[in-house]
């Protein structure tokens, strides 16, 4: 059993109001790995780390998260697997 790790970083600065869809790649996640995702945003205080179990994921090329940000409060939505740690 393996840990793959993937980091993703929150940038509005970069993408368009419209774009909240973020991609995460999981093609070379096991059935029997745990797969990591550390999330954090490039201006405000948050980092958070969500574990998948590989067996959600295996076959698949990628799950995805939206982020919902309103004042300081960022809000994260898995879609194609949901985390083990929420």
């Amino acid at each position: 059993m393996a840990t793959v790790t993937r980091t993703r970083t929150i940038r509005p600065s970069t993408r368009l109001a419209t774009s909240v869809n973020y991609r995460v790649n999981v093609e070379k996640v096991l059935a029997g790995d745990m797969l990591e995702v550390h999330i954090m945003h490039e201006s405000k205080p948050f980092k958070r780390t969500f574990r998948f179990e590989g067996r959600q994921l295996a076959g698949r090329n990628n799950i995805s998260f939206k982020v919902a940000e309103t004042g300081n409060t960022v809000h994260i939505t898995w879609s194609g697997a949901q985390p083990i740690n929420l």
